[in-house]
């Protein structure tokens, strides 16, 4: 398997993070492991460092405050970059994302420079109303203000290769929060790299609460009618 760095970021997820690490060794016992910890309350960053004393292929990186999901997942990408691995995957660890679906993206990513996991084209969207709502509603102004011929731009559950990885953190991304997932998945299809999407089965978080703030919502949209704009201006407005 092409060097591979598996990444997600927590904040306040002791009671998820140890079977996301075991979880993720199972599927992939090749890859190294990434965890950005933003001084987790709950004693999150506490419980990845007893971890880390049995796991050498686990990098826990300890950041003073909540410095966002964004710059979490940039960070890691330069971490990637500067270490030489191939792939990067990115996924949620509150037991959403599935780690056994890892190789299933990981297999598609070696033809092409970006993989998005999918819950509409294929997949299965198993979380609360609310949140199946949000996700849909979210998803389907993006399909149709910004086609990439993709239908998810909102889950983090992805795979980039070096090509994607250097587009995207040199990119002037403007969001530190949610939106930072459409404003990626635009920065890829206009650097005109290959794309591709693989079903997931996603499920509500198994311990704690959703962190997704309501201002986040307001926040999307203006991001995604700015990237709108954009392309009007580009004349790239409906290739796929």
């Amino acid at each position: 398997m092409p060097r591979t760095l598996i990444f997600t970021a927590t904040f306040n997820e002791r009671g998820n993070v140890e079977a996301w690490v075991r979880g993720v060794r199972r599927a992939c016992p090749d890859a190294d492991q990434l965890v950005i910890d933003d001084s987790s309350p709950d004693g999150t960053g506490d419980l990845l460092d007893e971890i880390t004393q049995d796991a050498p292929y686990l990098e826990v990186i300890h950041r003073s405050g909540k410095q966002g999901l964004a710059s979490a997942h940039l960070q890691a990408m330069r971490y990637a970059l500067d270490r030489g691995y191939e792939h990067l995957v990115t996924m949620d660890a509150d037991g959403s994302h599935q780690p056994w679906q890892i190789p299933d993206l990981l297999s598609v990513a070696a033809d092409v420079d970006f993989v998005v996991g999918t819950r509409y084209g294929g997949g299965s969207h198993r979380a609360a109303v609310t949140r199946r709502a949000l996700s849909w509603g979210a998803n389907s102004l993006a399909r149709t203000l910004l086609p990439t011929g993709l239908t998810e731009y909102t889950t983090s559950f992805r795979v980039f290769d070096r090509r994607a990885m250097s587009v995207i953190t040199q990119a002037s991304l403007r969001d530190e929060g949610y939106a930072f997932f459409l404003e990626s998945v635009e920065a890829v299809y206009q650097a005109r790299l290959s794309i591709a999407e693989v079903p997931i089965e996603f499920l509500d978080r198994v311990y704690g609460s959703s962190k997704i703030p309501r201002s986040q919502v307001f926040t999307s949209v203006g991001v995604l009618l700015s990237l709108w704009k954009r392309r009007l201006a580009s004349g790239r407005r409906h290739e796929v």
